[in-house]
């Protein structure tokens, strides 16, 4: 590559390292300035490697790079700021207002804005309606502040959008005439649902939307929801933070026939009809809450019968105790004809929650992979090989895992019953982290005490490790 004339604009910057040690590595003369002559597109692919500062900051490096920046596609703002002074807020916002009113005719695809001091609606209306005249396609705005403000109505009928998500203490208002012709993410998050009615016409307002996304929502003013999408294959629901009793009675209908994939976390707050989710392959129902007094087993067994077609379901010690009460629990749980994973991802514990387990394998005709993810200590300690075994043992169980395995009575009882009985079992992993088994030689002679156990199964490998 040819050497050129220099500009006296034109010098790379004395303080950018960056320039330096490409200069210093590749041995390059005081005329050639490799990567300034490189195609507008090669350099703006360099610029979306860099943060939104850092990219504005290359304006520095030469005349070709002043303006590059108003080019950028992808813009990512962070106000972290919670004890900011005004300067700082002032200085903040100006900066907003720079990097978004500056842009030039490109369009921008991805902007990320985080702010921690109010802005008032008028300028926030602004940014926004600049976004829109870029064609915006994903919008995510995380607004952390308490006075309510008023989002425009631009945003609500915005036709590039594919992205939305909103982060916002506040109450959603939705106008009357919203649609969203290209969204196919919705994530709402700490919003206040003024009512059914615009709660439904929201999610009606999204003809293409393939996930939902409701986290630590409020609820208090709703009775009923009802999320009616056909084409949504996503849909997450957590409720962390929700402990009020006006929550609890809310009901929320769900009828999505392409449903794939849900979340729910805290679920039994909010209570749950489901309707013909025939497509569904994987659903994680967490419920870590003790303080709800009611009675949950018509809520459990209606979410469980929801979601029968299911093909792995992630659940927790919890939902398994609610129905420890259930007299006759085997005749009213569903058959899980699908599921070929089951994974409880907390410790499993709790009194006479070893029947319900047996009762929920026995409704498993298929499952392959019995996955203990955070460990095993119910507290019922009775006889295991007199308990009835369940069908899955015999035709399809291949896989368990054993997190954080002791060897507590319990766990080697449970252990002896499933070698004894699982006659098809290909693998059993057990992790610990016990101080016991620390050492190779020790985890060796546990192993060899493992494998002496009767089994029914010649072809099961045991395999302990410590973690």
């Amino acid at each position: 590559m040819g050497k050129r004339k220099r500009h006296k604009d034109d010098t790379v910057h004395p303080h950018s390292s960056v320039s330096q040690k490409f200069s210093e590595e590749h041995n390059v003369g005081e005329g050639n300035d490799i990567i300034s002559s490189l195609p507008e597109n090669v350099l703006l692919h360099i610029l979306s490697f860099l943060s939104t500062k850092d990219a504005i900051r290359t304006s520095i490096l030469s005349r070709k790079w002043e303006y590059l920046w108003t080019s950028i596609s992808i813009i990512e703002l962070d106000g972290a700021y919670p004890l900011a002074a005004k300067k700082k807020k002032r200085h903040l916002l100006d900066f907003v207002e720079r990097v978004l009113l500056l842009h030039d005719a490109s369009d921008i695809k991805i902007l990320i804005l985080v702010l921690y001091k109010r802005v008032n609606s008028s300028r926030l209306s602004s940014w926004i309606c600049a976004l829109i005249r870029h064609n915006i396609e994903e919008l995510d705005l995380s607004l952390h502040w308490n006075t309510q403000p008023i989002l425009p109505c631009c945003l609500f009928t915005c036709q590039s959008l594919v992205v939305l998500k909103l982060s916002m203490y506040w109450s959603l208002k939705v106008p009357s005439v919203t649609h969203f012709s290209k969204l196919k993410t919705l994530e709402l998050s700490n919003v206040t649902f003024p009512d059914d009615n615009s709660t439904q016409h929201l999610f009606s307002s999204c003809p293409v939307l393939q996930e939902l996304g409701l986290v630590n929502c409020g609820w208090k003013n709703l009775k009923t929801i009802t999320i009616c999408i056909p084409t949504l294959k996503k849909l997450q629901i957590e409720n962390e933070l929700m402990r009020s009793e006006d929550v609890v009675s809310c009901v929320t209908k769900i009828y999505a026939t392409n449903l794939i994939h849900l979340d729910c976390f805290n679920c039994l707050i909010v209570d749950f009809h489901l309707h013909d989710l025939s497509s569904l392959v994987d659903a994680s129902i967490c419920s870590y809450d003790d303080m709800l007094e009611q009675d949950l087993v018509p809520r459990v067994l209606r979410l469980l019968t929801g979601i029968f077609n299911v093909t792995k379901l992630s659940t927790t010690s919890e939902m398994v105790e609610y129905l420890t009460p259930v007299e006759n629990l085997l005749d009213r749980l569903p058959t899980f004809y699908n599921m070929t994973h089951l994974v409880l991802n907390s410790e499993f514990c709790g009194h006479h929650s070893i029947g319900v387990l047996m009762d929920l394998l026995e409704k498993s005709p298929k499952l392959e992979f019995l996955n203990f993810d955070q460990g095993f200590d119910p507290f019922d300690e009775d006889d295991w090989m007199s308990r009835r075994v369940p069908s899955c043992f015999a035709s399809s169980l291949k896989t368990v895992r054993i997190a954080d395995f002791d060897e507590k009575p319990v766990e080697m009882q449970f252990i002896r019953f499933l070698l004894k009985n699982a006659t098809i079992l290909e693998s059993l992993t057990l992790c610990s982290n016990s101080e016991d088994m620390k050492e190779k030689q020790q985890r060796k002679e546990r192993k060899v005490q493992l494998n002496n156990l009767p089994r029914g199964s010649k072809s099961c490998v045991i395999e302990l490790i410590w973690s």
